[in-house]
């Protein structure tokens, strides 16, 4: 077992206690047998697979993208996928997939793996902080092209739930963003997620 994953098992540890301590706490007299982290991120997978069957859906609508075609027909079907999405999610909202009690527990996660950085790496961040993308998302929003899709922190990723090939993870300034790659789309966002400055 590598040394991130046996930190994430003892995050994940800790966080499961503080939630059982917070009000889940089971009877003294039987054995614990829900995992609250787990349960909480077993939810967060629903709510993304339901997401990914839907646009999967409109994808097909859309129609098959030949891998030949020309970058203007590549942008041509990725608006038309994105409308068709936005259209089918007018009532989507923040917190719809990060819930509060996903974004509880991401945000311990992230926290701690900034905690853990090098202060080279930190400062590292700090020179990269003007770099990032500076825009305040909303959901259903398509991702500016005016920004760059900054690379998201490599050591981080494999801390998160992993994600279906067809929605990833973002960074914008101090939001932790989930993107729809096709459509360029934001699906839903956590704000004050990421440690600013270090």
């Amino acid at each position: 077992m590598s040394l991130t994953h046996q930190r994430r098992g003892l995050t994940l540890l800790g966080i499961a206690g503080a939630l059982l301590a917070s009000g889940t706490a089971c009877n003294e007299r039987e054995p614990s047998r829900v995992d609250p982290a787990a349960a909480v991120f077993a939810d967060f997978g629903k709510r993304v697979d339901a997401y990914v069957a839907l646009r999967n859906q409109l994808a097909d609508s859309v129609g098959e993208l030949d891998p030949t075609n020309s970058q203007a027909e590549i942008t041509v079907r990725a608006a038309a996928l994105g409308n068709a999405i936005i259209a089918k999610r007018s009532g989507a909202k923040q917190g719809d997939i990060f819930t509060p009690e996903v974004a509880t527990v991401l945000a311990t996660l992230i926290k701690e793996e900034y905690s853990r950085r090098s202060e080279p790496v930190q400062e590292t961040r700090e020179d990269q902080q003007e770099e990032l993308p500076d825009f305040v998302p909303t959901v259903n929003q398509i991702y500016p092209t005016s920004y760059p899709l900054a690379t998201f922190p490599p050591a981080l990723l494999p801390l998160l739930p992993q994600l279906p090939k067809e929605v990833e993870y973002r960074i914008a300034q101090d939001y932790l963003l989930l993107r729809d790659i096709e459509a360029n789309l934001i699906l839903d966002f956590m704000p004050n997620a990421v440690p600013t400055g270090g």
